[in-house]
């Protein structure tokens, strides 16, 4: 039912001049536009959006803090997507020529409203092993996504890649499968690379051992760079809520460039901890994510980052490392959209 009432306002709203629509974020999180033209933070009645032409579309997601998920638009009187837990698109194309909805032009101003819902969660909860997806080690695997990263200035770059899984590969004297992966950045300095990175997956133990990884960059310059880890790199999914792991390694760097071979050594000491299973909303959609901290520490001081893997999928929805934040798009596993 309320799925046609979502409908039916819409329309009104398309057609009503200086129709408006007010944004409302209550404490657990706020509202976004895939565009970035609007927003609305946590626990506040933000200004009201002006609609009136027929050129507005704007898809609106709800981003709900730490400890929170989003369990759907708020169903009220002139609420808009109301019991819907997907992004809300509000668009008025289609309506001109139309003349029972020009007709509402003359009538006063109205307003409309879009709230999400956000609940708490139980922090510290979850298993990792929901994150594990086999798929994503397995000969023959292909997988295509698109992200966008945007830095602490504000510069937004966005990027894609394809990658396919192969075996029988090995590396530094290590049988191991092959990821090759082929990345494409735009946005104000594109560039265009080739990697492959050598691993050997541990199903039964949720589990992967990483061992390095070569690029070569085309554009803007081309180089060449390798990347061993030793005795490896190690991901881990065996973990409970709030459990750690701690490893150390050398990174050894080789890097090809302007006909120079440059060459760098790095140990790391690398703390990782599972913080739980929590929701998360990226312009892919909505998901449930295992939430992962990492801090490292080397010859260049020491780093922090975040990164969020969707359950059952697997995938990497979520990064923010060095005031970077890097989002997924869209992404198919196997030609299949998650």
């Amino acid at each position: 039912m309320y799925k046609f009432i979502g409908i039916a306002i819409l329309a009104s709203c398309s057609a009503l001049a200086g129709c408006k629509v007010q944004l409302s974020s209550p404490t657990g999180g706020s509202i976004a536009t895939v565009s970035g033209n609007y927003s609305c933070a946590a626990n506040a009645n933000c200004p009201p959006i002006d609609v009136n032409d027929i050129f507005f579309d704007e898809t609106f997601i709800a981003r709900p803090a730490a400890g929170y998920e989003f369990t759907g638009w708020k169903k009220r009187q002139r609420g808009l997507c109301g019991g819907s837990t997907k992004n809300c698109r509000l668009f008025t194309s289609g309506f001109a020529g139309n003349d029972d909805l020009l007709g509402f032009l003359a009538r006063p101003n109205e307003v409309f409203y879009l709230e999400p819902v956000f609940t708490r969660i139980a922090s510290g909860s979850g298993d990792a092993r929901r994150c594990y997806n086999t798929t994503l080690v397995t000969v023959n695997t292909t997988v295509v996504a698109s992200y966008r990263t945007t830095d602490a200035s504000g510069a937004v770059v966005p990027f894609e890649y394809d990658q396919v899984i192969t075996g029988g590969a090995s590396f530094e004297g290590k049988n191991a499968l092959k990821a090759t992966t082929n990345t494409r950045a735009s946005g104000a300095a594109p560039s265009t690379s080739r990697s492959e990175a050598y691993f050997q997956p541990q199903a039964s133990q949720f589990r992967v051992l990483e061992y390095g990884v070569e690029v070569e960059s085309f554009t803007p310059e081309a180089s060449e760079s390798r990347v061993v880890f030793a005795p490896q790199q190690l991901e881990r999914y065996d973990l409970s809520a709030g459990q750690s792991f701690e490893q150390r390694y050398t990174v050894n760097l080789r890097t090809r460039v302007r006909g120079f071979t440059l060459n760098d050594s790095n140990t790391v000491d690398r703390r990782t901890t599972f913080v739980g299973i929590e929701s998360v909303s990226v312009p892919a959609g909505q998901f449930q994510a295992c939430r992962f901290q990492t801090r490292e520490t080397g010859s260049a001081g020491t780093a922090l980052s975040e990164e969020w893997f969707g359950v059952d999928n697997g995938m990497l929805l979520k990064s923010t490392a060095d005031g970077d934040t890097t989002v997924l798009l869209r992404a198919s596993i196997n030609g299949a959209s998650i």
